[in-house]
């Protein structure tokens, strides 16, 4: 007899814990208490330093509050926060956590299902496998100003076409280690709002913790670059289709502000981030697939921007983003 995981609201409510969730979204506790019931966060929904997003194992389910929005969004559940993190409905958040938490919950079996009445907000889904997170394995063992490794240079300059006399401003060569099997390895870094490092090479891109950071899990966040200008700021993805643009411009810094959202379950601290600066003109650069498109749909949706926003991805029609057209253009 085969088993199945009824995906609902109530399985949501009784299965899916927030600290699983925001993790998942690259948000990560400043603290804890009440023994790991209670966790605080710098809040998904807008750019800050201090922690004012709550959430809390109450009633026997995960509920959150985020205190510094002056108003009151959102159901305070895990399909509440989906709605207004990623802007779906109930049926979207469903199959979002359907896809991060297949695992979860508890079977019943394909017969007793063709017995149950059909209801709403029902699916069915086999059970998959998850990858468990590597970067609380890899530790920084030493930051260089200074980029001399030949295989990152040929990385940077070789197969992405980035100007790496330009780059080196913004870019850190990293050393770390895989705390797990002792080896070493070199790759470069771009620093995030949070001060960890968003790293890329040949063979690696993920997110490696500040060594000075302490008591606390690598936090995705944007980078901000201010620009020479007031009044325009420039979107983009990933820092590399940024520094395209500089080796395209053959510039040292944009004239435009810069934030680069390093991910783009970032995208709503990033609109926040947007709404406190006085910006007459957003230009948004984001790559030519459904996360970008998704991405651009929000900032367009966005009350205060949606007359500001100006969408630049048809530099690179035709490619995912502005760094493969550039290398195709090279060619």
């Amino acid at each position: 007899m085969s088993h199945k995981i009824i995906y609902n609201t109530q399985w949501a409510k009784e299965n899916v814990s927030m600290p699983d969730l925001l993790s998942y979204f690259g948000h990560e506790p400043v603290r804890t208490a009440k023994q790991g019931s209670e966790y605080w966060y710098v809040s998904p929904f807008r750019y800050e330093k201090a922690a004012s997003f709550h959430t809390s194992y109450l009633g026997g389910k995960w509920i959150w509050n985020d205190f510094g929005r002056g108003d009151v969004q959102g159901s305070g559940t895990v399909i509440g926060f989906l709605e207004m993190h990623e802007n779906v409905d109930v049926s979207g958040a469903l199959k979002i956590l359907k896809e991060l938490f297949p695992h979860k919950g508890r079977a019943v079996s394909t017969e007793s299902l063709r017995r149950m009445p059909l209801f709403k907000n029902l699916s069915i889904s086999e059970k998959k496998e998850s990858n468990d997170p590597i970067a609380d394995k890899l530790v920084i063992r030493e930051i260089k100003d200074q980029i001399w490794d030949k295989a990152l240079i040929g990385y940077l300059a070789g197969e992405r076409k980035i100007n790496h006399r330009l780059a080196v401003k913004y870019l850190k060569h990293i050393q770390y280690e895989n705390i797990e099997t002792g080896k070493i390895y070199n790759t470069l870094g771009f620093e995030n709002e949070s001060g960890d490092f968003e790293c890329r090479d040949k063979f690696f891109k993920g997110i490696i913790k500040n060594p000075n950071a302490v008591d606390r899990a690598p936090a995705k966040d944007i980078s901000y670059i201010p620009g020479t200008e007031k009044g325009r700021v420039a979107v983009f993805e990933g820092f590399m289709d940024y520094l395209t643009v500089l080796t395209i411009k053959n510039q040292p810094v944009l004239p435009v502000d810069v934030i680069i959202l390093n991910m783009v379950n970032m995208r709503r601290r990033g609109i926040d981030f947007i709404k406190q600066g006085d910006y007459e003109q957003v230009f948004t650069f984001f790559d030519n697939d459904s996360a970008g498109e998704k991405t651009a749909q929000m900032f367009l949706e966005e009350p205060e921007l949606k007359e500001k926003v100006e969408p630049q991805n048809h530099l690179y029609k035709g490619f995912k983003d502005y760094n493969q057209f550039w290398q195709q253009k090279e060619l």
